[in-house]
């Protein structure tokens, strides 16, 4: 489980970055058209920006006792013990009207960045799940063929357990039908993580795994490409999965001398991995 300041920080930083993509036409008959989607794009772009104030209070309402806190001085082991008020979670108070309006405004730049959030919103509340799977609903019916969708598929796999069933399927429906490259990338690989989660469907993680890297090798992740990328997604699947015998590590201890992990073999040995950014 997040830790509730944790939680804090990252629900904000996701609101903090609803509604940042450019707008973009969506024409399908001549001359006026154009004019009437960026119509369209500025009135749904409005819309969201008065739901994302509505949902920074609902946030700040929730965590209000977890403010107050922080004020007081209070540690995170302390604060790690107030509860919440599950009926003023900002997704369960927002959510169904920013559903409402990506439905009013599906087809638009501004209701696929806000689609974008809900994902990663309802994907940490167990009871807004059905919400999730709304918004899944929303981007087959209409960003299928929408190659920035890709920015939706990329972080993808980190969605919850419960949630993973429904998104393994609407990321199947992506990889077999949409025309870009990117995007069926960005899914395949999404895919591929989600399944190797689990014992039950790692061999099928593998499988995508080497199909990311054979077919979408090429396409660019980040500032690399997907074929650098699966290298090590590759060996973790393989090598790093619960019960998998721990890899060598031959390093220095303290005193300089040489230390080799299969030396320890047979013995409980804690790992403490750390670095200094």
């Amino acid at each position: 489980m997040i830790p509730r300041l944790r939680r804090y920080g990252t629900v904000c930083l996701v609101i903090a970055f609803m509604l940042s993509g450019p707008a973009v036409a969506f024409s399908s008959s001549p001359d006026s058209v154009g004019v009437a989607d960026e119509k369209m794009e500025a009135a749904a772009e409005k819309a969201f920006e008065e739901i994302n104030k509505k949902m920074s209070e609902a946030q700040e309402a929730y965590y209000k006792p977890l403010t107050e806190a922080r004020e007081k001085g209070l540690s995170d082991k302390e604060m790690e013990k107030i509860e919440l008020d599950p009926e003023l979670d900002p997704v369960m108070v927002v959510g169904p009207e920013m559903l409402k309006t990506i439905d009013k405004y599906a087809g638009t730049d501004a209701a696929l960045g806000a689609c974008d959030q809900m994902l990663a919103l309802a994907g940490r509340s167990e009871s807004a799940g059905w919400m999730a799977e709304k918004v899944m609903s929303a981007l087959k019916a209409h960003y299928l063929k929408n190659e920035k969708l890709v920015d939706v598929l990329r972080y993808s796999h980190y969605c919850s357990e419960a949630m993973a069933p429904a998104m393994c399927d609407f990321l199947s429906v992506v990889v077999s039908e949409s025309p870009h490259r990117e995007v069926q990338a960005a899914g395949c690989y999404s895919l591929a993580k989600i399944k190797g989660k689990k014992e039950e469907t790692r061999s099928e993680g593998l499988a995508l795994l080497k199909k990311v890297q054979d077919e979408y090798g090429d396409v660019s992740y980040g500032r690399s490409v997907y074929a650098d990328k699966v290298k090590g997604d590759l060996f973790e699947m393989k090598n790093l999965q619960v019960g998998c015998v721990a890899p060598e590590i031959i390093g220095k201890e303290i005193s300089g001398k040489l230390m080799q992990l299969s030396s320890f073999r047979g013995k409980v040995i804690l790992l403490d991995f750390w670095g200094d950014w």
